[in-house]
């Protein structure tokens, strides 16, 4: 109801939802979502094909563990920034594969999700490396464990990191 309610009342908003699960999706697709942020690296096969049909957006996230699974070890990745890489460009193809417009997706490196605060660093410092499609690319980076390990702090005193955090990958330093 809710996205319902935005969809109709705001018909400018793009409506972005935060789904891994194909019946929340065609839930909330068919109440008017644009976007679905699939924050499991499309391990649902049919979640692609479900957003091709509805012709909406779709967030394509690097993740190497189960939604809401915390895995952070140093030896997880032989090279990280590739290891991001190749995992987008086969998601991404996968979508294409199952129907949705290429130009409706984007793709997120994960900061945080299954990487340590270093590979994190690592992969935020090689932006440019991860898509060289030039896919529009989500960073959600507000308060995230890694700012917390260069700054010591605690997420709720995160915002000066954050922000530090936005201007470096926005400025291309990385």
């Amino acid at each position: 109801p809710l996205v319902e309610a935005v969809a109709r009342d705001l018909p400018d908003v793009v409506i972005s939802v935060d789904t891994y699960k194909p019946p929340v999706a065609e839930a909330v697709l068919g109440a008017g979502a644009h976007v679905i942020n699939d924050v499991s690296g499309l391990r649902a096969p049919e979640l692609a094909p479900l957003v091709a049909r509805h012709g909406a957006g779709l967030v394509v996230m690097h993740t190497a563990a189960a939604p809401k699974t915390r895995l952070q070890r140093d030896d997880l990745y032989g090279d990280v920034v590739g290891d991001v890489r190749d995992f987008l460009a086969a998601k991404v193809a996968e979508a294409v594969d199952a129907g949705v417009d290429r130009r409706s997706i984007l793709v997120d490196p994960g900061p945080d999700f299954t990487k340590t605060p270093a590979q994190t660093v690592e992969v935020l410092r090689h932006l440019a490396d991860l898509d060289p499609e030039g896919l529009p690319m989500l960073l959600a980076l507000s308060r995230k464990d890694f700012i917390g390990a260069l700054t010591r702090t605690r997420p709720h005193d995160r915002l000066a990191g954050t922000l530090a955090a936005v201007a470096a990958v926005g400025s291309g330093s990385g």
